[in-house]
């Protein structure tokens, strides 16, 4: 065991190492002739290194409620990112990130990869190339290689994963359409899936129109058909687990917004509303006393759905102002037979710029996190920013189970329900942003980011839970 482990960490490490390598030889290339330094190929477009030291401190998961005492923590974390972007030639064009992070104790990398603790890694975050010969459009391109795929809300996609997929970008009209797969999360501390996301292929689409201005109506479909056997393997090993493995689940939404996630609109009055649905079938392990192991997988039918509505007013323009609301909700059902209960696409970070400001925020608290699924959330914000420099978010959340019976997936909180209510607690984060000017080669040219967040359990949790739980994040960047 420990030497296969060994071999996957030898094995990502000189990958990382030979993309690196890789990755300075067309700067050689252009150094060596920059006589023609416009005209020559391959030729550095852009190359930066962001650096940034975080100090995160959180409360405890288990709310006062777990047997092993309080998971409280305070530790600090280093994260270095170096990218590069190529010309290869004049339809040609190719990026590569690197990470690497540590970290004075087991920390949440959440706003990057959820679900996760960690004290250290080196990782390949993004190395993809990008064909744009395809036709005269210049938005029009096909892009292959491992890619940050993102889309504006993050409730469906937002995650590092190796595809192929055709690009069609214009001012109107914003496409796309690919196939994806997720092989090693390419870290040296975690290199391999955790179960539930191994052997599962992929399909992607959206586009998204501007059918007046600033007015935009979206369509979206994600499938994965899973095609190994790790339900069957924890069973046979005797395994209990809560994880569900895809079968096969199609996922389908339908959007409009106005502008919604622009944080330099100047729009008076902006909407946000979207209507989701997944329909397939999964694996569960359960309890079998018939078997060998004691458990047994079986398939199960999944149907489920969500929906999420944000209205927001600008009171003033300048600095600009806004006050405004979203209700979410997703459906919830049985954990062991065929479910109701809505399911993320495992490809989400929920972190985006709902507030209307230049920060990401979570879209159901920094202090909770929990996954869209079998939930209720009503959330109040107010922002303040002058949409380039800095701005200040001011939130709050009130949850909900969607079915009492059922449970509450989250990256921070183990849940803990008595199952005599569906009152969740409610949460309050605080969210600032200052952004120094990147065109600047001074020290005073940095980026700090404060994320902090409260979260007051309700009745589900019983008396005997923590009054609050808080997360707090602050970090310092610095772009060279």
């Amino acid at each position: 065991m420990q030497l296969a482990k060994h071999y996957r960490f030898t094995r990502l490490a000189l990958s990382v190492s030979c993309l690196a390598s890789l990755g300075a030889m067309p700067a050689l290339a252009q150094s060596g002739d920059d006589s023609e330094a416009d005209q020559s190929y391959p030729r550095l477009v852009e190359q930066s290194v962001r650096s940034k030291l975080s100090v995160i401190s959180e409360g405890d998961r288990r709310l006062g409620l777990g047997p092993d005492g309080a998971t409280k923590s305070t530790e600090a974390g280093l994260d270095i990112k170096p990218e590069w972007v190529w010309q290869l030639a004049p339809d040609w064009r190719s990026k590569v990130r690197l990470q690497a992070f540590g970290a004075t104790g087991q920390v949440d990398v959440s706003d990057e990869i959820g679900g996760t603790t960690t004290d250290g890694f080196f990782a390949l975050r993004e190395a993809w190339m990008d064909y744009n010969g395809l036709s005269d459009y210049p938005g029009e391109s096909i892009r292959f290689g491992r890619e940050r795929l993102k889309e504006n809300s993050g409730l469906w996609w937002d995650d590092d994963i190796t595809l192929v997929r055709w690009i069609f970008d214009t001012s109107l009209l914003d496409s796309t359409i690919g196939v994806a797969q997720k092989f090693a999360e390419m870290r040296t501390d975690n290199n391999e899936l955790q179960d539930e996301e191994q052997d599962i292929a992929r399909f992607f689409a959206k586009t998204r129109w501007q059918w007046r201005k600033s007015h935009y109506l979206g369509v979206l479909v994600t499938h994965g058909e899973g095609y190994g056997d790790q339900a069957m393997e924890a069973a046979a090993r005797g395994q209990s687990s809560d994880e569900m493995y895809t079968e096969s689940l199609t996922w389908a939404a339908v959007q409009a917004d106005r502008d919604y996630f622009d944080w330099h609109s100047h729009e008076a009055f902006q909407y946000f509303a979207q209507i989701g649905a997944v329909q397939g079938t999964d694996s569960v392990v359960s309890p079998d006393g018939t078997t060998p192991s004691g458990y047994r997988a079986r398939e199960r039918d999944v149907s489920g759905w969500a929906a999420d509505l944000g209205l927001r007013a600008q009171l003033v323009d300048t600095p600009r102002w806004v006050i405004g609301a979203h209700g979410a909700y997703a459906s919830g059902g049985s954990e062991r037979e065929d479910t109701d209960a809505f399911r993320q696409t495992s490809l989400e970070s929920n972190r985006s710029r709902f507030t209307g400001t230049r920060s990401q925020v979570q879209r159901f608290g920094e202090a909770v996190q929990p996954d869209w699924s079998n939930l209720k959330v009503f959330t109040l914000y107010t922002a303040l920013s002058d949409r380039d420099t800095w701005d200040a978010n001011l939130l709050y959340h009130r949850y909900w189970l969607s079915d009492q019976a059922g449970t509450l997936r989250s990256d921070l909180i183990e849940p803990g329900f008595t199952g005599t209510s569906d009152d969740l607690g409610q949460s309050v984060d605080l969210v600032l942003g200052y952004y120094g000017d990147r065109a600047s080669t001074s020290w005073a040219a940095f980026d700090v980011r404060l994320r902090g967040g409260a979260f007051m359990p309700g009745d589900a949790y019983g008396d005997q839970a923590d009054d609050v739980r808080h997360r707090v994040v602050l970090d310092l960047s610095k772009r060279f």
